[in-house]
């Protein structure tokens, strides 16, 4: 089951008295865990009816107690185990759980989250395919436009697809950014109730686009470290290797077309006539320039090719080759 999936079936009021929350993507797990929260727990209750436990600071049999605790004021417990991924239980533990988790008793709730998992472990692999199991990887951004307009519509607002689409296409496959951005739009929307594509083309800025110039920035300044981990996150959250690929191409590209103006004695202004572009663009990619000496250009260019080449003709990991390019990038020497 998808983390929406759950979303949706926890605001029908219904849910599994066991819940396996695994994957990357940690804003739906905190908002699988609130939504459970509201549903089970009152301030009157909370104290009796609520539990916590770090798993690579507890045992097995400590959740299990818990969940098999029951509450003085009735109603359904919440147990919550974050961190799995951090814990190793013993052989003998991990069977417990299992047992448990095959039939969980129906007066508790017992939720386990895992950034990661192993399927080569006994106890993640159970776990991944128990019913309770949720996916909490990072989702499409298709299905992302039709959650926006589902959590906009939560808060009594109509957000248009377009906008949806907008905003998603702006900020990328990152929910916990999303759902910041989306609040900023309703609350500059108010009483208005409909929120359109001009209304977040106001407000929401690209911030996909901006991670990938500051990948860029990283690596004219040849912070190897920097750029291979903005890779890796935009990576993460949907970002595909051979945009970001065109994206350093064309920087690149100018970099070489100002280099060649600046040679020939242009102006900023004449160099920017020529290009076709705007002069601050140029007076930015001449700084880079001026740090770049031809060769350093060339080779610059003979690997992005090659990363071109392996991207579109290989079977080939993308990663593997996006991570290779930056570590050529970052490597070239000045002749």
């Amino acid at each position: 089951m998808t983390a929406g999936d759950c979303i949706d079936s926890i605001e029908a009021g219904k849910w599994a008295p066991f819940l396996f929350l695994y994957g990357e993507e940690r804003f739906f797990q905190t908002d699988i865990i609130e939504r459970l929260s509201e549903k089970l727990l009152t301030p009157d209750n909370q104290d009796f009816n609520y539990e916590s436990f770090d798993a690579g600071e507890s045992r097995p049999d400590d959740w299990i107690a818990s969940a098999r605790t029951l509450s003085f004021f009735g109603g359904q417990k919440l147990v919550v185990v974050r961190n799995l991924h951090a814990s190793t239980p013993s052989p003998e533990e991990a069977n417990r759980l299992i047992e448990y988790f095959a039939t969980p008793l129906p007066e508790a709730c017992l939720v386990i989250t895992a950034d990661k998992i192993d399927r080569k472990k006994k106890l993640h692999k159970a776990l991944a395919k128990c019913s309770g199991a949720i996916d909490c990887s990072a989702p499409s951004e298709g299905f992302l436009v039709s959650w926006l307009k589902k959590r906009a519509k939560e808060k009594g607002y109509t957000l248009s697809s377009g906008a949806s689409n907008l905003i998603v296409e702006r900020v990328g496959n990152r929910p916990g950014i999303l759902v910041q951005e989306l609040e900023k739009t309703l609350v500059y929307a108010g009483e208005k109730k409909t929120v359109g594509e001009e209304d977040v083309a106001q407000l929401v800025g690209e911030l996909k686009m901006e991670s990938a110039f500051i990948l860029i920035e990283a690596l004219k300044e040849k912070k190897l470290e920097t750029a291979l981990r903005i890779l890796k996150n935009n990576i993460k959250h949907g970002e595909e290797p051979i945009k970001t690929l065109g994206l350093i191409t064309w920087q690149f590209r100018t970099i070489w077309e100002v280099k060649c103006g600046l040679s020939r004695r242009w102006s900023i202004a004449e160099t920017a006539n020529k290009m076709g572009t705007k002069p601050f663009m140029v007076e930015k990619a001449a700084a880079s320039a001026r740090k770049y000496s031809d060769k350093e250009l060339e080779n610059s260019f003979k690997y992005l090719r090659q990363a071109d080449r392996e991207l579109k003709s290989t079977g080939k990991n993308p990663e593997g080759i996006m991570e290779n390019l930056l570590w050529n990038l970052c490597s070239v020497k000045k002749v």
